[in-house]
């Protein structure tokens, strides 16, 4: 089977788009690209109660996905329910797909804005990152306080899904970056957001 690595050497100089009809027919994409692990970044914004909200640097607002007829065309039947909105914005992003075959998730009205809120939303992925982080730590499934890091985690009650890190201040942040820099090399601390407008 012929691998991404290969299929993009061999193509590269021939196919300027792989949706245009007759690089589809002639050289059908085998499989899909799959997003590459990266390090992520948390910032941190000030909270209307006074603390610190951590978000990633992830996207603001849901970005364009691929409609699953054209994944099904270049892919095969199916191909939309085996990837995550991460490998959607990927080969978006490689010049895979455009124009008619890209949508953006409509607020409350499809799958994929809920998809999107409970798990790529800056403010619930910067939870996860850090509930996964420290889940030797934890003992409950709603949330937990890390007094010695100033960190509290919680799952707010929200349709669609929402989460949120909190920090007691802006001395926490040292701290916080000792402790993920322990555990892990995937997550950095950025500088704190002083500007913008103050989330919840």
């Amino acid at each position: 089977m012929i691998t991404r690595r290969d299929f993009i050497a061999a193509t590269a100089a021939t196919i300027s788009n792989p949706l245009s009809s007759n690089a589809a027919g002639a050289h059908r994409i085998r499989s899909p690209l799959k997003a590459v692990p990266r390090v992520r970044t948390l910032i941190s914004k000030p909270a209307i109660d006074g603390r610190l909200l951590l978000l990633t640097d992830g996207p603001q607002e849901p970005p364009k996905l691929i409609r699953p007829k054209a994944l099904e065309r270049m892919f095969g039947a199916g191909t939309s329910n085996m990837l995550q909105q991460p490998d959607h914005w990927r080969m978006i992003e490689e010049g895979w797909f455009s124009g008619d075959d890209l949508f953006e998730p409509a607020l409350e009205k499809d799958h994929a804005f809920y998809t999107w809120h409970a798990n790529y939303r800056p403010e619930t992925e910067a939870h996860d990152l850090l509930y996964d982080l420290f889940r030797d730590q934890i003992d409950s499934p709603f949330g937990l306080r890390l007094p010695s890091l100033g960190l509290e985690l919680a799952e707010h009650p929200s349709t669609p899904r929402y989460a949120t890190a909190k920090l007691d201040g802006e001395w926490c942040l040292p701290n916080l970056m000792a402790a993920v820099c322990e555990r892990t090399k995937w997550i950095e601390i950025g500088c704190s957001q002083t500007t913008g407008e103050i989330e919840r």
